[in-house]
């Protein structure tokens, strides 16, 4: 078999809540808000009334920021999503790599199939939560690539 033919071994990736993370960018979306608030305050100063919308604005990041259980698997030939750890991963996903920090990645996921309007997924991993396998996870993700 060519090089060119070669495929990475088959591989399930387990992604799973991260609360830790879900609670700092909820953090910083509400210090962005209050900072918005204190803005808007030095031209308004009757705009005070804003501060109350704050536990909103921390909700509503808190909620965005929620990483939902799902598997990533790379079968040799393609990367599929399930939308549960207790379902097969049936959905086709093309997979990048748009922040790699050694002991933690951001993945996108796209399907190959969406419409231009259909939003991006974007996945955190951390080498903590896949412990074992985070070398050859790695090792996957920049080598495995799609038959075109």
């Amino acid at each position: 078999m060519s090089v060119s033919h070669r495929h990475a071994p088959p591989l399930r990736v387990d992604i799973l809540p991260q609360p830790r993370l879900q609670a700092s960018i909820a953090a910083l979306a509400c210090l962005a808000a209050f900072c918005f608030v204190l803005a808007v305050m030095q031209h308004l100063p009757q705009a005070w009334s804003l501060m109350a919308l704050l536990p909103l604005a921390a909700a509503l990041a808190w909620r965005a920021a929620r990483v939902r259980a799902r598997r990533l698997q790379w079968d040799g030939q393609c990367w599929r999503l399930s939308q549960s750890l207790d379902e097969e991963a049936q959905q086709e996903v093309r997979v990048a790599v748009v922040i790699d920090l050694d002991g933690w990645l951001l993945l996108r996921l796209r399907e190959p199939t969406s419409p231009w309007f259909r939003p991006d997924l974007y996945l955190p991993l951390s080498a903590a939560q896949q412990g074992a396998m985070w070398g050859q996870l790695r090792a996957t993700l920049f080598s495995a690539r799609p038959p075109h």
